[in-house]
């Protein structure tokens, strides 16, 4: 949660370029709410109640939190980032025009 100001400004920066996707693992969908209301996270928290059984999760093998994926135009995964601090490096570097 420590991150949720640099990614507020990432959204910002990127908004139109790219978009910031949180998935929630919280088998409580009022907390995540509440939380997002909290935090004031902009960006689209996908959640379903269930944890790490969850399909979301499931598909991209999150094991823990937080876990950050970079995904390519396709919803692949491009790169799995340690911080959110390396988000700004690895969209500049992705989204650079061809040389």
């Amino acid at each position: 949660m420590e991150e949720v100001p640099l990614l507020r400004q990432l959204e910002t920066k990127y908004s139109h370029r790219a978009a910031i996707v949180g998935i929630s693992i919280d088998v409580s969908l009022e907390r995540v709410d509440r939380v997002v209301k909290e935090k004031k996270m902009t960006w689209a928290i996908l959640a379903d109640g269930r944890g790490f059984d969850g399909a979301i999760p499931s598909a991209y093998h999150v094991q823990g939190t937080p876990e950050i994926y970079v995904l390519d135009a396709e919803g692949r995964i491009a790169k799995r980032l340690d911080s959110a601090k390396d988000i700004d490096a690895t969209l500049a570097a992705l989204l650079a025009p061809p040389r």
